[in-house]
């Protein structure tokens, strides 16, 4: 007991058993704590790539070229825009976009089915598609404005590029990756009710009418980013348009091929 002035402070005696027995649990946790981390790291089950977050929204995939889908999408349509051919540094620009695929670049799971669909108004365009070792695995063969390609199915795992063989102005060459990684079943999009996903470049001015177009042809819209085109605008397509992301559910890339043709037939681009 201790008396400081008015006040009795009872102190008792330290309990050395006690602080021995609380310092070797908490080391022992500590390093069963180390343990774990590096047992999950070796075996993968920690990795990163099962944490990627799905990546569907427009705006996102304007500002970073880049669309992640979850485990549940199993079709991807890349469009090329209007005028997607066209690189920068000409003396005009004649881009919409600062992008030639929408998404340029992909992160997508095994067994996903990816197309294009050839929104280049007046362009034929020929994909291929290599292996990180540069080893052509693929070829769509030239397919016309307003269709789509024949699909590649990417059942392994690994970094892949595709790349427009036609010749273009200036020597521009088109190009875009797809990244595949099995991301477990704890990705968002997993709990979604779609199983294809895709995207359209369209004039901002008609929009509403658009919109309605895509939704009467079957397909959900996931969301929409407005941008200024990088031409400066025309009369007839505005100066403002519009990415949209879109969705469907249950149906072969034929049949959406066929249905994003009868979208973008009315489109002022020329």
């Amino acid at each position: 007991m201790i008396r400081l002035h008015k006040y009795t402070v009872n102190v008792e005696p330290l309990d050395m058993k006690r602080i021995s027995h609380l310092t070797y649990v908490t080391a022992v946790s500590a390093i069963l704590s180390i343990w774990a981390i590096y047992y999950l790291s070796q075996t993968g089950i920690a990795s990163t790539q099962t944490q990627t977050p799905s990546t569907l929204n427009a705006t996102s995939v304007y500002d970073s070229g880049q669309m992640v889908l979850g485990n549940n999408v199993k079709h991807l349509v890349i469009v090329i825009p209007n005028e997607g051919h066209h690189g920068p540094g000409e003396e005009d620009e004649a881009r919409f976009i600062a992008q030639p695929f929408l998404p340029q670049n992909a992160l997508v799971g095994p067994g996903t089915q990816v197309a294009w669909f050839n929104g280049d108004v007046g362009h034929e365009h020929n994909i291929v598609v290599r292996d990180a070792n540069g080893v052509q695995l693929f070829e769509t063969g030239e397919f016309t404005e307003l269709q789509a390609s024949k699909p590649i199915v990417f059942n392994n795992t690994g970094e892949f590029e595709y790349v427009d063989t036609v010749e273009y102005e200036d020597g521009f060459v088109m190009t875009g990756t797809i990244r595949v990684i099995d991301q477990g079943a704890n990705n968002p999009t997993n709990l979604a009710t779609f199983d294809t996903v895709g995207a359209l470049m369209v004039p901002s001015m008609d929009i509403q009418n658009i919109a309605t177009s895509i939704k009467n042809a079957g397909f959900g819209i996931d969301s929409m980013h407005n941008f200024k085109d990088l031409r400066g605008g025309q009369s007839d397509t505005g100066d403002e348009q519009t990415l949209v992301i879109w969705t469907a559910n249950g149906m072969d890339l034929n049949e959406i091929g066929s249905r994003l043709q009868s979208i973008s037939e009315p489109l002022p681009y020329e």
